[in-house]
């Protein structure tokens, strides 16, 4: 019995010295520091010299997560919208797309815009697309035109189809549902696809003795959260 309790003795002290030669050694390399935590106790424990600039060995620090949206994804399905909408003859060599580009042309700190903003024959085109908050799920794709030659105050159904018919491939025929509210005026026609929701009209803002002539279309796929409410691409839901 004496002989066993022995063996059993030296096990134990054994394994404790094993485990305080592993502290000694962490301590030692700056690893887990205990002369910092037990300064009153442990200061005198032997410590590795740190060279000047540097900081003993930390753990890694983990930053909180941050959502990523798909840029190639965004660039590719935007890209592929202009291509399918806008005549060949009015698109630039190169297509740029950019993130948090805005439909009004500013940079913006959000991540799920991307834009794209270019001048053909002095008209001014915009182009834009939404994935839905934190979801690399399509939105909403919109496009609009501002042309250089328009200088009529209010829209009609004739101008309407005449402008969406310059710009647009294969664009809504005899649109005749115009309006005018305050100081804007629009044609619009607004249908259910099979794949979707799809818009195009015109709408000229008059801003004093200035006006504003826009060109536009815009395409809510049904993944998009507007799409059961969804009624008009310039009206809000």
């Amino acid at each position: 019995l004496l002989l066993d309790i022995g063996v059993a003795g030296t096990s134990i002290f054994g394994a404790m010295a094993v485990i305080m030669i592993a502290f000694i050694a962490l301590n030692y390399f700056n690893i887990l520091s205990l002369s910092d935590l037990y300064p009153k106790y442990l200061s005198l424990l032997p410590r590795k010299d740190v060279p000047n600039g540097t900081s003993p060995t930390q753990p890694p620090k983990f930053s909180p997560y941050v959502f990523s949206y798909d840029m190639k994804k965004a660039e590719k399905l935007l890209t592929q919208y202009l291509k399918d909408n806008i005549k060949p003859e009015f698109l630039p060599a190169k297509i740029e797309i950019k993130q948090g580009l805005s439909i009004d042309g500013k940079t913006e700190n959000i991540k799920y815009e991307f834009g794209s903003r270019f001048t053909t024959n002095k008209d001014l085109f915009s182009v834009n697309f939404h994935y839905i908050v934190k979801t690399n799920t399509q939105n909403d794709f919109s496009i609009f035109i501002q042309p250089s030659t328009v200088t009529q105050a209010t829209a009609t159904a004739v101008l309407a189809n005449s402008l969406i018919g310059t710009y647009f491939i294969n664009p809504f025929q005899n649109i005749s549902n115009c309006n005018t509210k305050l100081t804007t005026s629009f044609c619009e026609d607004f249908r259910t696809e099979s794949n979707g929701k799809r818009g195009f009209g015109i709408a000229i803002v008059n801003q004093g003795a200035k006006t504003l002539p826009v060109v536009f279309t815009c395409f809510i796929p049904k993944e998009s959260k507007y799409y059961s409410t969804q009624t008009s691409c310039i009206r809000p839901q």
